[in-house]
């Protein structure tokens, strides 16, 4: 009789070892490392820091290839002419928050929404604010 004690305890702690595991993977797996995440913040602020300047090349450079193509459709005049008249705000993000291959960085008065491409993190939303229970509502918008 205590064998089977001892083998039940035995199987209920191998039990909870497996769901502690699975529980720490599934916590690490929704964060960003610290290096993702500083790479999406230098992104989203290199973004910032061009639309503050007025080069709107350098920003538009930092778009994803799906946003450039939105703002193009929209504007003959092209990325680099329209983005400065979307009224983006250019201020620098204070907050990233990275899961896999998608980041959000906010700041004041924007949310910028980033992902990681085979050429590195891409905005793929700029002047982003948030729209109740709906997505957010973008004015520059790769989604």
């Amino acid at each position: 009789m205590r064998h089977g004690l001892e083998s039940r305890t035995a199987g209920y702690l191998d039990r909870v070892r497996f769901a502690l595991v699975w529980l720490a993977v599934a916590l690490l797996g929704g964060c960003g490392s610290s290096t993702q995440t500083q790479d999406a913040l230098g992104v989203a602020k290199r973004f910032e820091a061009a639309l503050a300047d007025g080069d709107a090349q350098t920003a538009c450079g930092l778009l994803a290839g799906a946003a450039v193509r939105r703002i193009n459709d929209l504007r003959p005049e092209g990325c680099a002419s329209a983005l400065p008249t979307l009224g983006l705000p250019a201020e620098a993000p204070a907050d990233v928050r990275v899961w896999g291959d998608t980041a959000q960085a906010k700041s004041g008065h924007d949310t910028l929404f980033l992902r990681r491409l085979p050429e590195g993190w891409r905005i793929i939303g700029a002047g982003c604010t948030p729209n109740g229970e709906a997505p957010y509502k973008c004015k520059a918008d790769g989604t």
